[in-house]
């Protein structure tokens, strides 16, 4: 998944050597639709350019475990139609690879399978720095009914699973074993969970 992931920052890095090469000559396209006042063209232009510069961006989360694990986590999901807005604001991650991996790899593949049930699914991931602590926090949409049985997330009688049923038990005894805390809720179409993690 690293040498995936670094191969493809390569390339990444590439597009946006091209793009800023071409920068100058852009500017002028642009620049001349201004002189006609062709604002529809100019609308077009930038647009474009901004997919160009949509195509270059990489997950840079300070551990190049947690980076290609997100990166490839977002590629599946908008592959299955779900849209992503992933914030990053994290210098460092201290929290082993293993524990880190479990927690995200869970809380990420928990929310694709329920956002991929919506008509118009989507997925919140943040990681920040909070103090001493690493803030994991990721909301999704869902449809169908949540059931909570002796504490947790199960399937209903309906067949339709819940949205974080499978791997929530995992990541609740990896934030335990680390000492951190977790907190999850929902609404009626969006569900929310809340991790702290010692990060030092």
């Amino acid at each position: 998944m690293e040498q995936k992931y670094s191969a493809q920052l390569d390339d990444k890095l590439n597009q946006l050597h091209s793009l800023r090469h071409d920068m100058k000559n852009h500017l002028i396209v642009i620049d001349g639709y201004a002189s006609q006042h062709n604002d529809k063209k100019i609308h077009e232009y930038i647009h474009n350019i901004s997919e160009d510069l949509s195509l270059t961006q990489a997950v840079d989360s300070g551990s190049h475990i947690v980076s290609a694990l997100i990166s490839e986590k977002e590629k599946l999901a908008k592959s299955r139609n779900i849209n992503c807005d992933i914030a990053i604001n994290v210098p460092c991650i201290n929290i082993d690879d293993f524990s880190i991996t479990t927690v995200i790899g869970n809380l990420f593949d928990n929310a694709i399978t329920a956002a991929e049930k919506c008509t118009n699914g989507w997925i919140k991931l943040e990681l920040a720095q909070t103090d001493s602590y690493l803030r994991i926090f990721i909301e999704n949409s869902y449809t169908g009914d949540i059931i909570v049985k002796n504490g947790e997330f199960a399937s209903t009688k309906t067949d339709r699973l819940s949205p974080h049923g499978i791997g929530i038990k995992n990541v609740c005894k990896i934030v335990s074993d680390l000492n951190g805390q977790i907190d999850i809720s929902y609404t009626d179409d969006t569900f929310h969970v809340d991790v702290l993690l010692p990060n030092y």
